[in-house]
């Protein structure tokens, strides 16, 4: 593996304008899109399932396993050993891809703390490499 990964100084909440998580009516694929002026929408385009929510830091839950607002489960997660692999969408999942697939890491003039610098140990360690990049080409086909 001799690609190169450039921190672009992302952070989660670079991923966070369209959250994919799980419809609480069909149990099949939804968005989360955040709007100014409307709040957090739920849509499923499957069963047409929409639900609207104000913004607001006092509803937000911080499980990693669900999205902020409405409490629903990730989409795109996975066990791993003991541990839960997730991304908000596929921008986020490909973005960790191409973290984990790579040979040599390198961080730039970062700002505060970016989303590589905060993963768990067990997304940087080399020797889950090959596990995580197969786990991640199943959550890309999902």
């Amino acid at each position: 593996m001799n690609t190169r990964f450039k921190d672009a100084n992302l952070r989660l909440s670079d991923f966070t304008n369209t959250i994919l998580v799980v419809c609480p009516k069909c149990r099949k694929k939804a968005t989360i899109r955040q709007s100014e002026k409307e709040g957090a929408i739920l849509s499923c385009f499957e069963c047409h399932y929409t639900s609207n929510k104000c913004i607001s830091d006092e509803d937000r839950t911080d499980s990693i396993t669900t999205d902020y607002w409405f409490g629903q489960e990730l989409w795109l997660q996975a066990a791993f050993k003991n541990e839960v692999f997730w991304a908000n969408n596929y921008e986020h999942l490909d973005y960790m891809k191409q973290y984990i697939s790579s040979g040599l890491r390198e961080r730039h003039k970062r700002a505060f703390f970016t989303l590589v610098e905060k993963l768990p140990g067990f997304i940087k360690s080399a020797k889950n490499r090959e596990r995580l990049l197969k786990l991640i080409g199943k959550l890309e086909t999902k």
